[in-house]
């Protein structure tokens, strides 16, 4: 036995055993799995940067999410034309004074695409906002002489814009300045001053009042403070404002602010957290 084993042929002989074959479908079978879970592991990631982007949109535009409860826009143009959009989700119309209305749902259908092109936001320029809006209803911003837009949202919040650029132009002289606090859990005050007439008036939260030359040097020093442009947001003229009056932001439910300026333009914009 020993003679026969070292005097072989010299070929080698594998003998495949019941648990070599077990062992190789395994592997196999562990491969094809691997493969799988590659091509599951991929597909889920792009699932997940899918789902990502669809919250990334709705977080860029509230209407994108549904969060619009109302929306109206009113538009004068140097012309004399006006055009009226009103929106809720119970009814929708809008009429251009070509004779162009639509009510039902062609207008809701009309305001989706508007709500879609649009970023309603206070942290954005006044400006693009406006821009976005009369490019979502074909008007030409040149010829828009009166914009006023007003959007309420789910939550409570509240924004409004009027633009009312009388001359076609602006001014940095300052005329008039008005601003309404209303504070959260009750309480009111009032900020107004007149530079032609040069007069001033202060209504404080805790009820006191001051006026004539008292309160004229006080809203003088409030004005050189702030700067309300188009080209600035909400969220930023407004913590400017409180923070001149020394006033915390978190206290103050209702802002409403409108300043006009000599013989050209007119700015007025609001923030309701209710």
């Amino acid at each position: 036995m020993i003679l026969l084993a070292g005097c072989g042929t010299g070929q080698e002989t594998s003998e495949t055993t019941p648990a070599d074959t077990e062992n190789a479908m395994q592997q196999q079978g562990d491969a094809t799995n691997g493969d799988s879970n590659a091509t599951q592991g991929e597909s889920a990631e792009q699932a997940d940067s899918a789902e990502k982007a669809a919250k990334d949109d709705q977080a860029a535009s509230p209407a994108a999410s549904g969060e619009i409860r109302e929306f109206d826009l009113d538009l004068e143009f140097t012309d004399d034309r006006e055009w009226e959009f009103d929106y809720d989700r119970n009814q929708a119309s809008i009429e251009r004074d070509s004779g162009d209305r639509l009510s039902g749902q062609q207008a809701q259908d009309e305001f989706a695409q508007l709500f879609q092109a649009i970023q309603f936001s206070t942290a954005r320029p006044l400006d693009e906002i406006k821009r976005e809006v009369l490019e979502a209803v074909n008007a030409e911003q040149a010829d828009v002489r009166d914009f006023e837009l007003d959007v309420k949202f789910d939550s409570g919040e509240e924004m409004e814009i009027d633009h009312d650029v009388r001359n076609g132009g602006t001014s940095e002289e300052l005329d008039e300045f008005s601003l309404d606090l209303t504070f959260v859990g009750g309480g009111e005050a009032s900020y107004d001053f007149e530079s032609d007439e040069r007069e001033a008036e202060i209504e404080r939260r805790d009820g006191s009042e001051s006026e004539g030359a008292g309160a004229l040097e006080e809203m003088e020093q409030l004005i050189s403070q702030v700067n309300i442009t188009m080209d600035r947001s909400i969220d930023d003229m407004k913590a400017e404002v409180l923070q001149a009056l020394a006033i915390d932001a978190a206290e103050v439910e209702d802002f409403d602010l409108e300043v006009d300026y000599r013989g050209s333009e007119e700015i007025k914009f609001s923030h309701d957290m209710k």
